[in-house]
């Protein structure tokens, strides 16, 4: 009985410190979804079985360590040992049956968080992923915007898409996330439930600039979302540059279209308009200023520099940020976006 007790008890002890610990112990960030807590659940049931398992392991290995070690002077073989059908049985029935009741319990959380909303008033937002950068589209209002902005304690049903490889829609503290596949539209739902300042991180390694793959999250209460949808809408009714291959149509190149077209195309989520440092230099200020490259050099930032940084990127790279930006926007673009995008960095004085 000395053999079994005294590991039983150490295991009792070490799953209690355990268990105490990872139930003071923040191993996660903020709350901030009706889903996440759930997962949350989840997580903490597992910890403890984790515990209770490493407890028992732990304890046995230990005892049988320190009891039956070689004693000094002990130079015979030990005595022949048999297997136990009973203990084989025993730890090949219990793992299995812990493993399927996880199973079952992660599947009905799945489908319960994947469910879709019974409310009338989910808000639908169709997230694009590209390397390196997020925009986020609102279909029902017409509005893009390189900032992902959420009315609180409301359902929001994300539709997610990808460009060019593989990304993973993740805000931590939301708990979920979700791939954005090329070619293949993901749906995820999410109900915040704490207004605050969070984070989209991309939770699949995209490439070079998968560091810098962030986006501000917002979520605020519902008459500041109103506010916030009021003023988006207002500042894109103003007519768009006529697309390529459209004869007869208008073209207007104005700073206005010029901000638009970087919101639709993601400039805005690596270059602030405020002075703010972001993955890539800000446009405050840019136009007409001298521009330190990386290899010492200096010029000065015209239209022309402006352009040949659209279309070719990583041929003038200035000093102290990152080659990341991707040499797609000459084929995306037309040329008069372009010029719109560049009066538009000309107004930001």
């Amino acid at each position: 009985m000395r053999k079994v007790a005294v590991p039983v008890l150490l295991t009792i002890v070490f799953s209690v410190i355990l268990v105490q610990l990872f139930e003071r112990v923040n191993l996660t960030p903020t709350l901030a979804s009706y889903q996440g807590e759930s997962i949350d659940t989840l997580l903490r049931v597992v910890l403890i079985l984790a515990s209770v398992i490493f407890s028992l392991v732990i304890s046995f290995f230990l005892y049988s360590l320190i009891s039956f070690r070689r004693q000094p002077g002990e130079l015979e073989e030990g005595p022949p040992m048999e297997g136990s059908k009973a203990l084989e049985i025993a730890w090949t029935i219990v793992p299995l049956m812990i493993v399927v009741g996880l199973s079952t319990y992660s599947a009905r959380i799945l489908f319960d968080i994947a469910a879709p909303s019974n409310s009338e008033q989910e808000l639908e937002v169709k997230v694009t992923a590209f390397q390196w950068a997020w925009t986020f589209e609102y279909p029902e209002y017409g509005i893009t915007s390189p900032e992902l902005v959420l009315p609180v304690n409301r359902s929001v049903l994300f539709r997610l898409h990808a460009t060019d490889v593989i990304h993973s829609f993740y805000v931590p503290e939301f708990r979920l996330k979700m791939d954005a596949i090329p070619g293949i539209e993901n749906l995820i739902r999410i109900r915040p439930t704490t207004a605050g300042e969070y984070k989209v991180r991309c939770a699949e390694m995209c490439g070079t600039g998968h560091s810098y793959m962030e986006a501000p999250v917002r979520v605020v209460d519902e008459a500041t979302f109103q506010e916030w949808l009021t003023k988006q809408t207002a500042l894109t009714q103003v007519p768009v540059t006529a697309e390529a291959g459209e004869t007869g149509a208008p073209s207007l190149i104005t700073a206005e279209a010029g901000r638009q077209y970087a919101q639709q195309f993601g400039c805005l989520a690596c270059h602030s308009v405020d002075g703010t440092k972001l993955v890539g230099p800000t446009w405050k200020g840019l136009f007409g200023h001298e521009v330190t490259l990386e290899d010492g050099t200096t010029v000065i930032a015209d239209e022309t520099y402006l352009q040949n940084s659209i279309v070719n990127p990583a041929a003038q790279l200035v000093r102290g940020y990152p080659n990341v930006m991707p040499a797609i926007y000459k084929d995306q673009l037309t040329r008069e976006q372009i010029q719109a995008i560049i009066e538009y960095i000309k107004s930001l004085r």
